[in-house]
């Protein structure tokens, strides 16, 4: 990697900066650097460019203390996942040979006893259920429709439905 070197102009003060990153990216920061400053001293008229640029410093500097903790974390929790992450990897792969194991155990056992072995597994409960076969209901098998207001009527075997709404 080469040095570029690049010529700023903050807040008045001209400096030459050598950096590996490109120029459009250190012009930039300079930038940024110069409206912190530019931006505290208008807060505080009387403070000088010494004093402005010193307090400029101390807030980058808190924030990458900042940054740098919040990544230690984050990289302390990847691990952390990451252990888990292999620890389940490793129960899955022991359950996984256990139920093997459990499965040659039952068909011993079914041999054993004389059963058939059991080639078709247990279907689960949220499979949808296959169906085999025709059914068709005969007319008589359907009951008669119903509307709604006559659901509320009694039913009476000597007189009709009819009837009985114009009694009411």
């Amino acid at each position: 990697m080469s040095k570029n070197s690049v010529r700023l102009n903050i807040c008045g003060i001209e400096c030459v900066v050598g950096a590996v990153d490109s120029e459009t990216y250190v012009k930039g920061i300079a930038k940024e650097v110069a409206d912190t400053i530019e931006h505290l001293s208008q807060e505080n008229e009387h403070a000088s460019a010494t004093v402005t640029a010193t307090v400029a410093a101390l807030s980058y500097c808190d924030d990458y203390k900042k940054a740098a903790a919040d990544a230690e974390k984050l990289r302390a929790q990847i691990k952390d996942y990451l252990a888990d992450t292999s620890r389940a990897r490793l129960e899955a792969e022991e359950a996984q040979k256990e139920i093997g194991r459990l499965k040659k155990e039952v068909a011993s056992l079914r041999a054993r006893l004389g059963e058939k072995p059991v080639d078709q597994p247990a279907p689960r409960a949220n499979a949808p259920i296959q169906r085999t076969g025709t059914y068709t209901k005969t007319n008589e098998e359907i009951p008669e429709q119903e509307g709604f207001v006559n659901l509320f009527q009694k039913k009476d075997s000597k007189g009709s439905k009819e009837d009985k709404h114009d009694k009411t």
